[in-house]
């Protein structure tokens, strides 16, 4: 069970960070935001290329399979993971073009987007994995 901690701790490091990114958009939509404030955005998508994307990456070759070799039911609820990883790869794209861009509205609406997205695929993950995993044993 040791993967599955890691798992856990993946997912508490990245509600923090998106606790920060939905303080970072408010400053931007407030016009609170610091000369600093893309600084943050470039590093927060550091953290998607050097974390989640990897972390999506040894789901979809490890749990997810294993998951979906269990039956219908862990096929469907894979298929359906599946997709919001290309959902939110598609987003985590957008993100970067408008952080290079520096184009504040977009930033706005995609990490809105990317925040509630993100936090619904954790959210899924945390109640579904386990349960699935335990009636594998």
């Amino acid at each position: 069970m040791n993967w599955l901690k890691t798992y856990h701790d993946d997912h508490d490091s990245v509600l923090v960070l998106l606790a920060k990114l939905e303080g970072n958009i408010k400053d931007l939509q407030s016009g609170q935001d610091t000369p600093n404030i893309f600084t943050e955005f470039v590093e927060f998508g550091d953290v998607i290329k050097d974390v989640w994307i990897p972390h999506f990456k040894r789901e979809e070759t490890g749990v997810y399979q294993t998951i979906a070799n269990s039956g219908p039911e862990g096929e469907k609820f894979i298929d359906f993971m599946l997709r919001e990883h290309q959902a939110l790869y598609k987003l985590f794209d957008q993100y970067f073009t408008a952080v290079e861009s520096r184009d504040k509205g977009k930033l706005i609406e995609i990490s809105n987007t990317l925040e509630k997205v993100l936090r619904h695929h954790v959210h899924q993950e945390e109640e579904r994995v386990p349960q699935f995993l335990e009636s594998i044993k």
